[in-house]
């Protein structure tokens, strides 16, 4: 898969909080349970990485990532419905892992809604399996009931990668 020069990722730093607007919007339009401005100026500490997707200048997605010392935790990742379909949930996922291995972690955990099929899809294209699942993982605040969510394992970050070309 050969995408446009156009699209680039890199990590958010600190310098880049004033992104956090943007970040919140994409958030608001791709999850149900988005995080709000604070919990992402929190994602801007040491423990955490942002990855940023850009459409040239324009922030079109995003990741962060925990790193827990032995494994990786994808927390949340998101394209602007504008720009899905055109595989660059794929290309943020693949520098999403990419990075977990900069930080020498070779396994990464993560959290999925069971009524997500088309990132499950994206999830098991990359190796990743399901480990379990989470009763109402995903449950909104004033909400009766929640939504469960598969908790998913890549075992070996590197091999995986190594299978698939961008």
């Amino acid at each position: 898969m050969t995408l446009p020069q156009r699209y680039s990722v890199r990590v958010l730093t600190r310098d880049d909080l004033s992104l956090v607007p943007q970040l919140e919007q994409i958030e608001l339009r791709t999850q149900k349970n988005a995080w709000n401005a604070q919990s992402l100026i929190e994602c801007f500490d040491d423990s955490y990485i942002i990855l940023g997707l850009f459409d040239v200048e324009k922030l079109i997605g995003f990741s962060v990532i925990y790193n827990t010392k032995f494994s990786t935790d994808l927390l949340t990742i998101g394209v602007d419905p504008n720009y899905q379909g055109k595989k660059l949930g794929s290309l943020l996922l693949h520098r999403t892992l990419e990075k977990a291995l900069d930080i020498e972690d070779m396994e990464c955990f993560l959290e999925v809604r069971v009524s997500n099929i088309v990132a499950q899809n994206l999830y098991k294209k990359y190796g990743f399996v399901e480990v379990g699942l989470r009763k109402e993982y995903y449950n909104p605040i004033g909400a009766e009931k929640g939504e469960d969510a598969y908790t998913m394992h890549l075992s070996d970050i590197k091999a995986h990668l190594e299978k698939i070309s961008l």
